[in-house]
């Protein structure tokens, strides 16, 4: 990763509860950060491809990525915390999460997820 390192924090919703959550749905959620965090290299390319820590004039970012997956493992909704990001971060960030293959779920079923990371400038 160079000089760009992401920190993987906590999933801090999971559908509508996570203390609520069944083996199924636990077994989703580890799938899913396990997904996520594997591409952890590539979203910190995206931070230093869009020049994220000068646009901010920051050498650490938190960036919640608020993501809901279809019930065929595709992205539904998407979006980046309130903060005015670089409209080429955000592409970027969403051609990263599009290429995983996220689980399949029941039909009708839409799993909605936010993902905090934490970008370091070393």
């Amino acid at each position: 990763m160079g000089k760009y390192t992401a920190f993987l924090l906590i999933l801090t919703f999971f559908s509508s509860c996570t203390l609520m959550m069944n083996k199924r749905e636990r077994r989703l959620q580890t799938d899913i950060i396990s997904k996520i965090n594997a591409q952890a290299p590539n979203l910190a390319k995206c931070a230093k491809s869009a020049r994220l820590f000068k646009a901010f004039d920051k050498t650490r970012i938190r960036v919640v990525i608020d993501i809901a997956i279809d019930s065929n493992g595709q992205i539904e909704r998407f979006k980046l915390d309130e903060k005015k990001y670089p409209e080429r971060y955000a592409e970027c960030i969403f051609k990263v999460l599009d290429i995983i293959s996220f689980p399949k779920v029941e039909k009708g079923e839409v799993i909605e997820l936010k993902q905090p990371f934490i970008f370091s400038k070393k």
